[in-house]
C-alpha cells in the first residue's frame, strides 16, 4: 500500500506538470498567434495616418479616428479636435467647484488695465457666471485621447474686454479639474469656435 501510494503521488505530481507545462505552451501560441494581429493592426495604422500631429520628439498624436467618426475634426497643427456640434458646458460640474485652480496669466503694465487675474476672480464672483460660457475645442494628449476640453466667455472690467477661459481636464477617475486663466479679449484674434473649426480643417493635407 504505501508503494501504491508513493506512485499514485508521482503520478499526479506528473500529470500537474504536464498540464501546467500545456498551458503554458497554449499561452505562448495565443500570444504569437495574437501579435500579428493586433500589431499589425497598429503598424497599419501608423503607415496610413493621415490626420495627425507629429511633436518632433519621437511621440505622434492621431486623430484619424476621429475624423472618421464624423463627429470631430482634427487640428493636425495644434493636435486637438472640435466638435462638429459644440459641446455642452459641464454647468452642474462648474457650479460645485468651491475653489478653482488658476493657470498662467498675463499682468499688465498698462495704466488703466489691471492684471488678468483680478479681471477672472471679479468676474467669476458674480453669481452664475459660468452659465455664457462657449465650448471651443477638446485636447488629445500623446496617448490620442481626448484628455481636455477649453470654454470662455466675454466679460467687461475695468474698462476692458476680458475673455475668462475654463479649462475641464478630464481625469481617469471620472472627475474633472477645472483651471481658470484669463487675457485682453480682441475678436479679430481671439480664436473661438468657429476660428478653431476653420482652422483646424484647413489644418491637414486632406480633406474632413
Amino acid at each position: 500500500m504505501p508503494m501504491q501510494a508513493s506512485w499514485n503521488a508521482c503520478w499526479s505530481h506528473r500529470r500537474d506538470t504536464l498540464s501546467f507545462f500545456r498551458s503554458k505552451v497554449l499561452w505562448f501560441v495565443a500570444v504569437f498567434l495574437a501579435f500579428p494581429l493586433f500589431g499589425g493592426s497598429y503598424i497599419l495604422k501608423i503607415a496610413t495616418s493621415v490626420y495627425k500631429t507629429d511633436l518632433g520628439n519621437g511621440v505622434v498624436i492621431y486623430g484619424d479616428e476621429y475624423v472618421e467618426s464624423g463627429r470631430w475634426v482634427f487640428d493636425c497643427k495644434y493636435s486637438r479636435v472640435i466638435g462638429r456640434e459644440r459641446l455642452p458646458v459641464p454647468l452642474n460640474e462648474i457650479s460645485e467647484v468651491k475653489d478653482f485652480a488658476f493657470g498662467q496669466m498675463l499682468y499688465f503694465n498698462g495704466r488703466y488695465i489691471t492684471s488678468a487675474k483680478d479681471a477672472v476672480v471679479a468676474v467669476t464672483s458674480v453669481p452664475d457666471w459660468y452659465k455664457d460660457l462657449q465650448y471651443v475645442y477638446s485636447g488629445v494628449g500623446e496617448n490620442s485621447r481626448i484628455g481636455s476640453h477649453k470654454f470662455f466667455l466675454v466679460a467687461d472690467y475695468a474698462g476692458h474686454r476680458w475673455a475668462v477661459e475654463v479649462s475641464q481636464s478630464l481625469r481617469s477617475n471620472g472627475n474633472s479639474r477645472f483651471v481658470l486663466t484669463g487675457r485682453l479679449y480682441d475678436p479679430e484674434t481671439y480664436v473661438d469656435y468657429t476660428k478653431a473649426f476653420d482652422a483646424a480643417v484647413k489644418s491637414c493635407p486632406a480633406p474632413q
